[in-house]
């Protein structure tokens, strides 16, 4: 294999890598809600849910309304209190210390069907843009390497 096929294959690893690119996050928190009764969903940046988390809902001025755990499942479910449309949530996971999470619920602006759910990249996507960073940087490392010996 000569030294322009080399190229052209990093050059192809490089372009490869570049469409991988994602954020990455050890352990992101989300939470979730729906409306029949108030549903709150909490898990981790791979979909694992926050099982036994302690769950604080408080009004708008700030007062504790309701507090529970989250299930097996990582949700928590409470009855809407007339009047209240808006609910500050807090989720604490107490066995895994420094990982919490926050979402506000305002029920005058979220339609029914529609809950916090986010756009999570999936972890092999994450973990094949990994690899493609270690490639591109091995990559310009050979790259540096050949053009030092050809400058001699």
């Amino acid at each position: 294999m000569n030294v322009k096929q080399m190229a052209c294959i990093f050059a192809v690893l490089v372009v490869l890598s570049c469409l991988c690119i994602s954020v990455a996050s050890a352990h992101r928190m989300h939470v979730v809600h729906t409306l029949s009764e108030l549903e709150i969903e909490a898990y981790f940046g791979g979909g694992t849910p926050v099982r036994d988390a302690d769950v604080k809902v408080y009004d708008i001025d700030g007062n504790l309304y309701i507090e529970g755990t989250t299930d097996e499942e990582g949700k928590f479910r409470f009855p809407p209190k007339i009047g209240m449309e808006e609910y500050e949530v807090v989720v604490n996971a107490t066995h895994m210390p420094g990982h919490k999470g926050e979402t506000t619920i305002n029920l005058s602006q979220v339609s029914a069907g529609a809950g916090g759910v986010g756009t999570e990249i999936p972890l092999y996507t994450r973990v094949i843009a990994g690899f493609g960073y270690l490639i591109g940087i091995a990559g310009f490392a050979m790259a540096y390497v050949y053009w030092k010996r050809n400058k001699k």
